[in-house]
């Protein structure tokens, strides 16, 4: 008992330690087995924090602490590492996976941090549901950090839910409602709840721990800033975000070829690399893309059954969407070099 006093004490240090806030940036609570929740650390440059110990859990049924080992968010994203330090994204229900932490960095080089948590199997609820990052997994005791309810509005509210939702606006972490139905205090995910490709995303990093803090949006934007606006009155399909790469091969962080594009419709996609001259070095097999939002396509520079040398190299990245009948063609230009 002494020794989990004691530990409370040292976490409630480290929080105080820091001026930044830790807060929900987005939630995914209608993919096919695999929602997530965006973590923000948002601060003056130099402030960090250690996330491991924390939870992020809606309570109902057995859930975890983030990780076993030190995960830590800056206020402002480091040029040292490849993938954005303010962001964590926390898979819900996907125990047996190795956590990405300050030890590993990107394992799996998507450009961003994940972490895998063995929490209640039914996470998240498209109806009526909250997600909260606390100290532990108790509502009760006063741990919450960020809170955020959302609710499908049906007339009907869940009473395990609005009971969590009641200990948050007594702890001053959700706003109070005075009607008859709770759910109005609620995010309004529509009668049906979210799409797969929809989400819950923060509008901006100041917290009033109201519903009009959020929006949902139709992108998905795991692990960067959120993508507010709706489909752009413009015919493309997708949008090159990088328009130009260096890749230095062998080299920790700048050694692999990500290019990264962003989505605006269902797609299927195709890439080639080309030399300057026009030889095909590399094509990909045609992917569908069914979710909008952000994507990576990847080559591991090899071209023509060899490494490719030095030199620039000219990626042409193709695109349709049958139902719209459009097609979208881009090139992206990537330089290798082992000059370092």
């Amino acid at each position: 008992m002494k020794a989990s006093i004691f530990a409370l004490i040292l976490l409630q240090i480290e929080i105080c330690a820091f001026a930044g806030s830790l807060l929900i940036n987005e939630i995914a609570p209608a993919t096919s087995g695999d929602d997530w929740v965006e973590l923000f650390f948002h601060g003056q440059c130099g402030e960090y924090l250690n996330i491991s110990q924390f939870y992020v859990t809606m309570y109902y049924g057995s859930n975890e602490k983030l990780s076993e080992n030190p995960i830590t968010l800056y206020a402002c994203d480091r040029p040292q590492t490849p993938y954005d330090d303010r962001f964590a994204v926390v898979h819900l229900t996907s125990p047996g996976i190795p956590d990405e932490t300050d030890l590993t960095g990107d394992t799996n080089q998507n450009g961003f941090i994940d972490i895998y948590c063995n929490n209640y199997t039914g996470s998240l609820w498209n109806t009526d549901c909250i997600v909260a990052i606390d100290t532990d997994n108790d509502i009760t005791n006063g741990g919450i950090i960020d809170f955020v309810a959302y609710s499908n509005r049906d007339g009907t509210p869940n009473s395990t839910i609005i009971n969590y939702l009641s200990y948050a606006q007594k702890e001053n972490q959700w706003e109070s409602y005075e009607g008859e139905n709770p759910q109005l205090s609620m995010i309004d995910i529509g009668l049906s709840g979210l799409s797969a490709h929809q989400t819950i995303a923060r509008l901006n990093e100041y917290d009033s721990n109201r519903k009009e803090d959020f929006t949902i949006t139709n992108f998905q934007t795991p692990g960067r800033q959120n993508k507010i606006s709706t489909i752009p009155s413009t015919h493309r399909l997708f949008e090159i975000t990088k328009k130009q790469i260096t890749i230095l091969p062998g080299h920790s962080i700048y050694g692999t070829c990500q290019i990264p594009i962003f989505v605006f419709h269902p797609i299927s996609i195709r890439y080639r690399i080309f030399t300057p001259i026009g030889t095909l070095v590399f094509e990909s097999s045609l992917q569908d893309v069914a979710t909008p939002g952000t994507h990576v396509l990847s080559w591991n520079l090899i071209g023509a059954r060899q490494t490719a040398g030095t030199g620039l190299y000219i990626a042409c990245i193709e695109a349709t969407n049958s139902i719209l009948r459009r097609f979208q063609r881009e090139n992206v230009y990537i330089i290798i070099t082992r000059y370092q």
